[in-house]
């Protein structure tokens, strides 16, 4: 995959009724106001969204039919995060990318990159949880029991007031290690992640700032990357 110029990146937008900076940067893009072919959209772009909750899917109708409309003039790469997955039947013409299959690779100006949602690298009691939840009978199971939608909106309403904007004590420390992480799997020259909402950029390492906390995002621009202000 070739990162191209112009390319826009987005993260952890958390979309809801009261977070609406994806609407706005979508419809941007619609327009052309916002001009780029390729979206990567970072993970955690909804507050929460699977495809067997209908609660979800009839909430985010809207924003999903806009992506979808996107695709069919737009190259569009979305990494599922932990608020978004099992999402491919949703996207058709969209390039899904599973937690289970991040980090995907890019080059960007003889560069190797890696790109992840950035919950990867986590203790097995974390993984088994996410494995839980991502299984699609257990989720239908879920489904079937949340009768009036009792259960996705009390998710709703919990997920709704979660303070999520935050800065982490020894961000530096922590880079390092993540570095170290990604080189395990494969030598790379950059590393490009969100889920950690940091709006962090070194030379090696960029985590990616929440839209819906810093309403930024990325842009891929004469083979720089920056973070621009929605």
């Amino acid at each position: 995959m070739i990162i191209q110029d112009n390319a826009i990146f987005v993260a952890d937008a958390h979309y809801n009724v009261k977070r609406t900076q994806l609407h706005q940067i979508l419809l941007m893009l619609q327009k052309g106001t916002l001009s780029s072919k390729q979206i990567f959209l970072m993970g955690d772009i909804f507050d929460f969204l699977a495809e067997e909750i209908d609660y979800f899917k009839t909430v985010n109708n809207s924003i999903i039919t806009i992506i979808n409309e996107l695709s069919q003039t737009h190259e569009i790469i979305y990494l599922e995060g932990n608020h978004d997955f099992n999402i491919k039947s949703l996207f058709p013409q969209i390039n899904v990318i599973s937690r289970e299959t991040q980090p995907i690779y890019a080059k960007s100006d003889d560069k190797l990159i890696a790109l992840a949602h950035g919950d990867i690298f986590t203790p097995f009691l974390y993984n088994l949880y996410t494995s839980i939840i991502r299984n699609h009978y257990f989720m239908k199971f879920i489904n079937f029991i949340d009768k009036n939608n009792f259960l996705s909106q009390y998710v709703e309403k919990k997920l709704m007031h979660k303070k999520i904007c935050h800065k982490q004590n020894n961000f530096l420390g922590f880079v390092h290690n993540r570095i170290q992480n990604y080189n395990a799997l494969s030598k790379v020259d950059l590393i490009i992640e969100g889920h950690f909402h940091q709006g962090y950029q070194g030379e090696h390492y960029i985590n990616m700032p929440s839209l819906a906390c810093d309403n930024r995002y990325m842009i891929y621009r004469n083979n720089q990357f920056s973070f621009n202000t929605l």
